[in-house]
C-alpha cells in the first residue's frame, strides 16, 4: 500500500493521488513491484526498502556523504508494536521502520502498521510542517518513534501494576506466563533502543550533512525520549525479575492459605456430621424423648462449632 502526501498552498499536509516534487510517500507492506518502481524512480538501492521485510533487521544509516548531498539517504530504526498473545496477554515486539530521503521526496516504509504515523498526521502541530525541509521532517517523525517506546512502556507498567495486585491472590501459574511475556517484550525493547541510540549519535556527528533549521533541537528531543525509554526499560525489567523470583513462593503461600481455610471448614463441618451420626442410631439416646430434643441437639452442635471456629481463629488457623 502506498500513500502520498504533500503541502498545499497554505502549507497544510494533505493526501494527494500521485507523487510530486517535495512529497511524502508512505509505504506499508511493499510488494516486489512497488519496491522496484520506487527504487528506479528515485535512484536508490532496492535494499533500502526490502530491509524492512526482515523483522529482525538491525538499525542503521546509509548514504551519508557531505560531498554528495543529492545521494539518497537511508535511515532504519526500530519501533514497538503491541499485540495480544494466544493466551490473551498483552505483549510487545519490535519491527524495522525505514526513512529514505531523496532530492524530491521523503519515503517512509514499514512492514507492520505503525500507529505513530496516524499520531504524526493528526497532531495539529504537524499540520503545516514543510516536507521540503526533509531533514527536519524525518527528525520530527523520529521523535514519534522514540515516544512510541515510552508509550508502550507506560502500557507495560500498567500491566505490571495490575500483575502486582493479582499476585496477592494468585493460586495458579497465569501470573508466571504474564511475567514471561512482559520480560520478553522488555528484552526486545532493550535491544531495539540500544540499536537506535548509536544511529542517533551517528546523525549527531554528521553535522556537515544534517544542517536543517531545527536539527539540534529536534535531535536533542529524540535523544531525551530514547534515554527515558531506556531508563524505563531497565527499571521495569528489574521489577519483573523480582516478581519472577518471588511469584512461585507467593502462589505456593496463597495455595497454602486456601488449603488451611478448607481444612478448617472441613473440621467444623465434621462436628454436625458426628452428632447427626450418633443421634441417627436406632437406640435409646439422651434427650431423645424430650419435646425439644431436636432444638437442644442443634443448639449444642452450633455452640460446639462456634467454639471450634473461635479456637481456630485465635490460633490463625481460620
Amino acid at each position: 500500500m502506498i500513500e502520498y502526501y504533500a503541502n498545499d498552498k497554505n502549507g497544510n499536509l494533505i493526501p494527494v493521488n500521485a507523487p510530486q516534487q517535495d512529497c511524502w510517500i508512505n509505504v506499508e507492506r511493499p510488494t516486489h513491484d512497488e519496491i522496484s518502481q520506487l527504487a528506479h524512480r528515485y535512484n536508490f538501492p532496492e535494499t533500502y526498502i526490502s530491509a524492512i521485510l526482515d523483522d529482525r533487521e538491525n538499525s542503521r544509516v546509509d548514504g551519508i556523504d557531505p560531498q554528495r548531498p543529492e545521494r539518497p539517504l537511508h535511515l532504519l530504526l526500530q519501533f514497538p508494536k503491541y499485540e495480544v498473545s494466544p493466551l490473551g496477554y498483552l505483549s510487545f515486539t519490535t519491527f524495522p521502520f525505514s526513512f529514505i530521503l531523496t532530492d524530491s521526496a521523503v519515503i517512509t516504509v514499514s512492514k507492520q502498521p505503525a500507529t505513530f504515523i496516524n499520531d504524526f498526521i493528526m497532531n495539529p502541530d504537524n499540520a503545516t510542517i514543510r516536507i521540503a525541509d526533509r531533514q527536519d521532517f524525518i527528525l520530527r517523525f523520529g521523535w514519534y518513534i522514540a515516544h512510541s517506546f515510552v508509550h508502550a512502556l507506560s502500557l507495560s507498567e500498567r500491566e505490571t501494576t495490575s500483575l502486582e495486585r493479582e499476585l496477592t491472590t494468585a493460586t495458579r501459574n497465569e501470573q508466571i506466563y504474564k511475567i514471561m511475556k512482559l520480560q520478553k517484550s522488555l528484552v526486545l525493547f532493550d535491544s531495539a533502543l540500544k540499536d537506535n541510540r548509536p544511529i542517533l549519535d551517528q546523525i549527531s556527528s554528521a553535522q556537515d550533512y544534517f544542517n536543517g533549521p531545527h536539527f539540534h533541537e529536534l535531535l536533542a528531543q529524540i535523544m531525551i525520549e530514547t534515554d527515558q525509554a531506556q531508563s524505563m526499560t531497565i527499571i521495569q525489567n528489574n521489577i519483573l525479575e523480582q516478581y519472577s523470583n518471588m511469584v512461585s513462593s507467593v502462589v505456593s503461600n496463597n495455595l497454602n492459605e486456601v488449603m488451611k481455610l478448607l481444612t478448617s471448614v472441613t473440621l467444623i463441618m465434621t462436628i454436625p456430621t458426628i452428632v447427626g451420626g450418633i443421634y441417627g442410631m436406632n437406640v435409646d439416646l439422651p434427650f431423645a424423648h424430650l419435646a425439644h430434643a431436636f432444638s437442644l441437639v442443634m443448639g449444642f452442635t452450633i455452640i460446639v462449632c462456634a467454639i471450634t471456629a473461635w479456637i481456630l481463629k485465635r490460633h490463625d488457623w481460620f
